[in-house]
């Protein structure tokens, strides 16, 4: 009997410890907007930057409010204004966009710690345009499915394609140790 347990805990720890991040979408489609996302205990706040550095609301900035602590803000650019926010424990996971135009966009995961003022642990492209026939000039959109998975003191960010594809890698991981 303790012998079915211990197996069924060995069995089910990594599983639950194993996620799909719920994303939240944002878009910024005049300078004058400014979008606010709950997040349990979170609320995150994003909002064009004063000073744009392009034509378009690309410059953004991220403030970040939880409770008894001081307000964070972060700021970065995201092709056209747009993106997603995701939070997982103590990591706030912001996918947005890179490049302009079809074929030199693509989407970025980057993976930031609330806890430690945004350090970033990951920056990993999730999808990218790939020429694969050269007859038709538009290029073909590859998403990363991704997952994140957090087990015996590490989290591990998982990004792979759902039919591998030549001439891009078919999976990307990045793992990092969870402080104490």
């Amino acid at each position: 009997m303790r012998f079915l347990i211990i197996f069924a805990l060995s069995i089910l720890c990594p599983l639950l410890a194993s996620a799909d991040v719920h994303w939240h979408k944002f878009g910024i489609g005049t300078i004058s907007d400014k979008v606010t996302i709950s997040l349990g205990h979170v609320t995150l706040t994003v909002e064009p930057q004063k000073v744009q550095t392009s034509g378009f609301p690309d410059d953004l900035t991220l403030t970040v409010h939880t409770p008894g602590a001081k307000a964070r803000q972060y700021d970065f650019t995201s092709t056209y204004g747009y993106g997603e926010v995701a939070i997982h424990g103590d990591v706030l996971l912001l996918k947005y966009g890179v490049g302009r135009g079809t074929s030199s966009r693509e989407d970025h995961v980057k993976a930031l710690r609330l806890d430690y003022y945004f350090h970033e642990l990951a920056d990993v492209s999730s999808s990218c345009y790939v020429l694969t026939n050269h007859h038709n000039a538009a290029p073909d959109l590859f998403v990363y499915k991704m997952k994140i998975v957090t087990a015996g003191g590490y989290t591990t960010l998982s990004f792979w394609l759902p039919k591998p594809q030549k001439g891009i890698p078919s999976e990307k991981t990045v793992k990092w140790k969870n402080d104490a």
